[in-house]
């Protein structure tokens, strides 16, 4: 008993020794109200730039939407390709006949001139 009396407040001693170290740690892991607060600031700031980049952004995109044809317009022009694909379809059928007109022009020319 002696013994552990004698080694009693060297024990108490080694345990706040552990006990300031580790306050000390948790001090160094943890930071202030006042650094907390700076942070947020800055955080804040770099948001409100990224908001702000992201909202010119969707601006240039509606833009570039609004400008795009309309369904409306998607179908007019449908039916334009489509009036223009029969004129030409009437223009290569005019074509195949006066192409045969030719050829039997170029027969009878042969022909005359052997």
């Amino acid at each position: 008993m002696d013994e552990v009396l004698r080694w009693l407040p060297v024990l108490v001693l080694v345990v706040q020794i552990l006990m300031v170290w580790g306050l000390w740690s948790l001090k160094q892991q943890f930071m202030s109200r006042n650094e907390c607060t700076l942070l947020r600031a800055g955080c804040g700031k770099s948001r409100e730039r990224a908001d702000e980049k992201a909202g010119v952004r969707l601006n240039g995109l509606e833009t570039n939407v609004h400008a795009l044809p309309s369904r409306v317009e998607f179908v007019e022009l449908g039916n334009k390709i489509e009036r223009l694909s029969e004129k030409l379809g009437t223009v290569d059928g005019r074509l195949t006949g006066i192409n045969r007109a030719v050829d039997l022009l170029n027969q009878h020319h042969l022909r005359v001139n052997e």
